[in-house]
């Protein structure tokens, strides 16, 4: 099992290197950021331990390998909505203090400007690029729920919040502020994960000293930071340990009180479909995916289980009991059979993650959402407005594919397809 797993990604990193080897020559040069997806971290916590790139630093190679081009790590709420990831990002890329919308905040419950609360500078940034305009777009490289919220973010760029919540940004701003769109690993129809698990506070609290246990950072005081100031969850402080300050979060009523406006929702097939419905795919955008698949089909049950080599953390989530057998209740899904989405990486349904292809209104109908889904995976060129599908990773799992492993060259991987949104 292991030997095959390795071959296969010793296979994959040759064929990008040499991809990245003859790419032509940049036709643009514009920024690429990188959004991390649910419990995703920034550069500064888990005592340098990179969410992109793990032991290396995914940012810095990019930055060295192209001096002519911005790279960076943007850094939003790990299990916040998509709206209010996409608002935060929107402010981290551009700069200032975020704004959730006035009807969006009303709505969801939280604050509007945490920083009129605060008064402490957490949630106004200095901007990743000021410059940011349709004249001077960016390129969103995503990772498993980041691939929704880059999406969301074109949408709300498309119609500026509506109409949700017309005038959401403070910019006349239009789709062609994002020239691509990739999303790795990403729940584009959900994750039935997030039907499985009843009580989500065990599963972060695993996520986040697991996490921290990779990087051993178990004993330092300031580990981890929740990022919830919209909640009136405030981040550690100086006579918290980091045990006390998990303890405040998890223990807060937000977690049981059914509010659609956080993480788990939004990842669920329900709440992704739902998301589906007005999040439209721009014409002038580029939109990239990879599907990702750490399991195997049992011979005599038909069910997945997780390869023998799937982290640790997560392995358990993509065998029976998880995701390896789900079979559909009264929750929306999309009407297919059920054995489609019993391979996964772990974390989500390799099926899942192509394209965003069902959407659910608001009466609560599933439909087949209109989407153009192309097959790049051995060459072709990308195409505007489509999803361009750039193939399966076999044999990764949800943690291997943004290095979080020694057997992949995840810096060749990613340099290979920046040489790609260089050429659009």
């Amino acid at each position: 099992m292991r030997s095959s797993s390795l071959w296969r990604r010793a296979l994959g990193a040759v064929v990008l290197f040499c991809g990245s080897a003859v790419s032509a020559l940049a036709a643009n040069h514009h920024p690429v950021v990188l959004v991390h997806g649910f419990a995703g971290f920034g550069p500064t916590e888990m005592l340098g331990y990179k969410y992109w790139g793990g032991l290396t630093n995914l940012e810095s190679q990019l930055q060295s390998r192209y001096s002519d081009q911005l790279v960076r790590t943007a850094v939003v709420g790990p299990f916040s909505s998509n709206w209010d990831r996409a608002v935060e990002l929107f402010y981290q890329i551009k700069g200032g203090c975020v704004d959730y919308g006035m009807l969006h905040a009303n709505d969801a419950g939280h604050l509007r400007k945490p920083e009129d609360t605060y008064h402490n500078g957490r949630t106004c940034y200095p901007g990743l690029y000021r410059d940011w305009d349709a004249n001077h777009p960016v390129h969103l490289v995503s990772h498993s729920m980041g691939g929704q919220t880059a999406r969301m973010l074109v949408q709300m760029l498309a119609a500026n919040g509506a109409p949700a919540n017309p005038g959401l940004f403070p910019y006349s701003v239009n789709a062609s502020w994002v020239k691509s769109v990739t999303t790795i690993a990403t729940p584009n129809d959900g994750t039935t994960l997030a039907y499985r698990i009843v009580d989500w506070v065990p599963v972060v609290q695993q996520l986040v000293t697991g996490i921290a246990g990779v990087a051993n950072a178990t004993g330092a005081n300031k580990i981890y930071d929740f990022k919830m100031d919209q909640w009136r969850i405030g981040p550690q402080t100086s006579s918290e340990t980091f045990s006390q300050y998990m303890n405040r979060v998890m223990g807060s009523p937000l977690w049981s009180s059914g509010i659609k406006d956080l993480s788990p929702y939004d990842l669920s097939p329900a709440g992704a479909m739902a998301e589906n419905d007005w999040v439209k795919d721009q014409p002038n955008v580029y939109y990239f995916s990879w599907s990702t698949n750490s399991s195997y089909t049992g011979l005599l049950t038909g069910w997945s289980y997780p390869n023998l080599d799937t982290n640790l953390l997560i392995g358990a989530f993509a065998g029976p009991g998880f995701m390896g057998n789900y079979y559909h209740d009264s929750r929306p899904f999309p009407p297919v059979s059920d054995s489609s989405w019993f391979p996964s990486d772990a974390v989500v349904n390799t099926v899942a993650q192509k394209a965003p292809t069902w959407a659910m209104n608001g009466a609560g109908q599933v439909y087949a959402r209109p989407v153009t889904v192309r097959d790049i995976s051995r060459g072709g060129t990308p195409q505007a407005g489509a999803w361009n599908w750039k193939g399966l990773m076999g044999g990764y799992d949800h943690f291997d594919i943004i290095g979080w492993t020694l057997f992949f060259d995840s810096v060749g991987w990613y340099k290979a397809h920046v040489d790609q949104l260089r050429s659009l």
